[in-house]
């Protein structure tokens, strides 16, 4: 029994240690691809430069004054066309971003579920986890069905009548877009008061961005800090680069100093935002090698001790 009981610590160890690896490895990817231009390709690209050619992200003289919105005061479908190009921006921004974390967690899912099924014990804790699961969704079925909550109508099927599994482990959470989406848009909020906080806003110069120009722009430098050619722009890709043009309009207006200081505490939020995430992600499994019983090596040690003891008496 003593036997029994630290091969199923060891057991354990090795599956939490699984998962706890895959996800440190999730947060390293996106502590990267947070930073190295992955994100900025693709639609994001095509917005950035939209607003580029219109001018809707470049600093002014003499911009407006704090709170005041841009394009105030202006008529008409050309300035209406103007306010629309940052607002596709930041929503191809806060897209990529979302669905950047959600990959990450997913390949991490995909990552444990392999290796446990690859082991005969977290086989098994699987296979039961899901169908424990199934039980669940199954009564609740069966529950909204009988007092009309609509549960027919929410598409949930017999799992052992052909239906879609109900629950898979080789991929993150159902919710985790949603949460996603609230952690991304919080952080958002998070960088839009940072960059206009007192302290950040630059001293008297002869131009300055308007905050919401400000805290897209910010947003994109610290996408591509890392990029390829970030800190040295091509001779003649000047206001072309959406790799080097963000950091050159920033450090013009801002100065190199405090344009790292938020990059840096912009990107130091975003990454324990995602963080959360991930260790959120990781607690499903964690639930399920709790949920087969707690045992430790005091317990192994401890009938191993009885053991011996028994032997001496005979």
């Amino acid at each position: 029994m003593a036997a029994h009981v630290e091969a199923q610590v060891v057991l354990s160890g090795e599956l939490r240690r699984s998962a706890e690896a895959a996800y440190e490895r999730a947060f390293a990817e996106a502590s990267a691809g947070l930073k190295n231009g992955t994100l900025l390709g693709g639609e994001v690209l095509a917005r950035w430069q939209d607003c580029i050619v219109g001018g809707d992200l470049l600093p002014r003289r003499g911009a407006k004054p704090r709170g005041t919105k841009v394009g105030a005061g202006k008529k008409g479908r050309r300035a209406r066309r103007g306010q629309s190009r940052p607002v596709a921006l930041n929503a191809s921004l806060r897209s990529a971003l979302e669905s950047f974390i959600v990959s990450i967690a997913d390949r991490a899912a995909e990552h444990v579920d392999s290796n446990w099924r690859a082991n005969s014990a977290g086989a098994v804790l699987l296979a039961d986890a899901a169908a424990e699961k199934a039980r669940g969704e199954r009564a609740k079925q069966i529950f909204e069905s009988a007092f009309g909550s609509g549960g027919a109508a929410a598409g949930l099927v017999d799992p052992g009548q052909g239906g879609p599994q109900v629950t898979s482990f080789s991929r993150s959470a159902p919710d985790l877009p949603m949460r996603a989406a609230r952690a991304v848009g919080a952080w958002q909020d998070h960088l839009t008061r940072l960059v206009e906080a007192e302290g950040f806003r630059p001293a008297a110069k002869k131009a300055s961005f308007d905050e919401e120009a400000l805290s897209l722009v910010v947003l994109v430098a610290m996408l591509g800090a890392d990029a390829p050619g970030a800190d040295t722009p091509a001779a003649g890709a000047e206001g072309t680069s959406i790799d080097t043009e963000p950091r050159r309009l920033l450090t013009s207006v801002l100065g190199t100093a405090m344009l790292t200081e938020i990059l840096t505490r912009a990107r130091t939020d975003l990454l324990d935002r995602v963080r959360l995430l991930l260790d959120e992600e990781l607690v499903r499994f964690v639930e399920v090698i709790d949920a087969a019983g707690s045992c430790d090596d005091v317990a192994a040690i401890r009938l191993y001790q009885a053991e011996f003891s028994l032997e001496a008496v005979r």
